[in-house]
């Protein structure tokens, strides 16, 4: 995948230096619209030391863009992914299907520089993780139904400079501040009671870029997720006491996408 990224920036800069004079009939300023698309990652979810998920999603995407004048916009994004992860830990167990919604609403100004825009932003998020892991795994562990969420801020800024007369680079770095996480255990489905874990510390980190024409663009992303462990609770009556344990997220992929 890294050398995917590699060529892929290698390409667009080569034809940006090609056509840095060319006219542009593609504005490098947030415009009014709406976009449609598709996504193929591949996922992991890992508790260092103690188990992870693995597989490959397909994702689709909705974004909706609005122009507020003086060039200040703001943008409303929603994700739906989904695939089955494989699981390694207490045994092993493939299969297990895996859901994830993500929304956005984010706002902010853009700045010409030269022959290039910065569009800074910031706004609020809301993302939402099912995992149905019931069953058993190779060694005999009973598995269950675990549900995430996290509200968080995202803060960012996008880069866009033109390659040619009818197109642009559009390249996004942001950071994810966790306001609040949820971790919901559905230990029921293995005969205990079910738990909730507050989650406090973590962070994400978001890059992507894409070749974008008038009316489409295809492109890479990368998806971080960083999250501590939560409090630690005591469960009377229970197994003790519950800490949902420290993890990462890292999802890769490519993803194209229709404007109007």
């Amino acid at each position: 995948m890294k050398k995917i990224i590699m060529l892929f920036c290698s390409v667009m800069l080569t034809n940006a230096s090609l056509s840095a004079h060319a006219e542009s009939t593609v504005s490098l300023k947030t415009t009014d619209g709406y976009e449609v698309g598709a996504q193929v990652s591949n996922y992991k979810y890992e508790e260092p030391g103690l188990m992870n998920n693995k597989g490959n999603k397909i994702g689709l995407t909705g974004t909706a863009a609005k122009n507020l004048g003086n060039d200040w916009y703001v943008v409303g994004d929603l994700r739906f992914a989904f695939g089955d992860v494989d699981y390694t830990g207490s045994g092993t167990k493939s299969g297990n299907p895996d859901r994830l919604w993500d929304m956005r609403a984010i706002g902010g100004k853009d700045f010409a520089v030269g022959s290039y825009v910065l569009s800074p932003y910031a706004g609020f998020g809301y993302r939402t993780l099912f995992n149905d892991f019931r069953g058993t795994t190779s060694t005999g562990a009973i598995g269950y139904r675990r549900n995430s969420e996290y509200l968080y801020l995202p803060l960012g800024v996008t880069h866009r400079f033109q390659t040619d007369s009818a197109s642009r680079i559009s390249t996004s770095l942001e950071y994810d501040h966790l306001i609040s996480g949820t971790q919901k255990s559905y230990l029921s489905d293995a005969g205990f009671i079910d738990i909730s874990n507050d989650q406090k510390s973590g962070f994400g980190i978001r890059i992507s870029s894409a070749y974008e024409k008038k009316d489409w663009s295809v492109g890479i992303f990368y998806y971080y997720w960083d999250i501590e462990d939560s409090e630690r609770y005591y469960i009377s009556g229970g197994p003790g006491y519950s800490v949902e344990p420290k993890n990462k997220t890292d999802e890769y992929g490519i993803q194209v996408k229709y404007r109007f």
